[in-house]
């Protein structure tokens, strides 16, 4: 797709001038890994040049171009570079310590880890991804000393397990266009339509394999309703008799959901780079009743 088009489409959604400007000049993020380190000692032996955002105590901004990844922080598991849509994302879900909890798109571990962090290293944690991604997975799992969890590989579709789920993360894979500057340019609206097919069957499995009275957040990296509130609204139509939508409680800029599939969609959020000069996000929780 080309840009003006993409702009044309993106306007129906949001200020798609603001969007882009932003977009185009997107600020990089890292999370301090409190399984490892708190967040007081890293402050007092970095050197990295960061700035803690007002949105959340663990992220930081970082203000100058350093490759992370090639840091002694990153190699120690002090820190995961990470954009601060995503690191909200666990807060959402808000796993507590002792809960089983489920990441059914673990891999490569960035919320993964962080769901620890939020539980503790107690409770289960419970990570599936495709087998040829769990390399990722593991090396994210040592290195930030995750310590309680499960992981296996299967169809996310197909998952089946012995036990239920407090909190469940479905991070489903998208067509990532909130993700960076060009992912529009591999894209239009057909994609959007093929792939919402997976996230809904990925999302259904896993709401069954909630507890009664249980939460799960769904989240995508991407705008595309297609993805978005309507595989959501498939859900509820599926599990209409006990899938509710939850608020979400936050305070960080965002916009409400889109009323094209109901009222109730003003519970669902949508982040777009201009809100939080990261990227795109949509997230909805749905409680099990």
């Amino acid at each position: 797709m080309e840009r003006k088009e993409f702009f044309d489409w993106l306007s129906t959604y949001t200020d798609a001038e603001k969007c882009l400007e932003c977009f185009d000049h997107q600020k990089d993020f890292f999370r301090v890994n409190t399984l490892k380190i708190t967040k007081e000692h890293f402050l007092e032996i970095s050197k990295l040049k960061c700035e803690q955002s007002p949105t959340y105590d663990l992220a930081f901004e970082q203000k100058e171009q350093t490759q992370i990844g090639k840091t002694w922080e990153y190699f120690l598991g002090y820190i995961y570079p990470q954009s601060l849509p995503s690191i909200l994302v666990s807060t959402i879900l808000d796993p507590k310590p002792g809960e089983t909890v489920g990441d059914v798109a673990a891999a490569p571990g960035s919320k993964f880890s962080h769901l620890a962090a939020l539980m503790n290293n107690t409770g289960i944690l419970f990570g599936n991804d495709q087998k040829e991604k769990l390399s990722a997975l593991y090396a994210t799992i040592n290195r930030m000393n995750v310590l309680n969890c499960i992981v296996m590989f299967g169809d996310a579709v197909k998952m089946k397990l012995p036990f239920e789920f407090d909190k469940l993360l479905v991070d489903a894979p998208c067509t990532a266009l909130g993700s960076g500057p060009e992912a529009y340019t591999r894209w239009d609206v057909s994609h959007s339509q093929k792939i919402s097919f997976l996230q809904e069957k990925m999302l259904i499995r896993a709401f069954d394999n909630l507890k009664q009275g249980g939460e799960l957040v769904y989240s995508t990296c991407t705008y595309a309703k297609e993805e978005n509130e309507e595989v959501v609204k498939k859900l509820l139509e599926a599990r209409s008799d006990n899938a509710r939508l939850a608020d979400i409680n936050v305070e960080f800029p965002h916009a409400k959901g889109l009323s094209d599939y109901g009222s109730e969609f003003a519970k669902t959020i949508r982040i777009y780079p201009q809100h939080l000069n990261s990227e795109g996000f949509f997230v909805a929780k749905i409680k099990k009743l």
